[in-house]
């Protein structure tokens, strides 16, 4: 008789469920005008994949973050 297989569910170190669901962030460089957008967890996530790109000169760097709630619409309009 053959033996069976136990299945065994190993739980993810990290929360799947907002993987998807992050902030995206903006870091624009002021000299060479170029956009790095990272979707991210909070600030320090996105900082820490920043530095993953290890870009030089942190100074030359402006971070933007997107907001949930966008305008729409003309400024005066109602």
């Amino acid at each position: 008789m053959a033996k069976k297989k136990k299945v065994i569910t190993i739980e993810p170190k990290i929360d799947t469920d907002t993987l998807q669901t992050g902030n995206t962030y903006m870091f624009h460089n002021t000299k060479v005008n170029v956009n790095l957008f990272v979707t991210a967890n909070g600030f320090d996530d996105a900082m820490n994949k920043f530095d993953l790109c290890m870009f030089g000169y942190r100074g030359d760097w402006k971070i933007f973050m997107e907001c949930g709630q966008q305008p729409i619409g003309e400024p005066n309009e109602q």
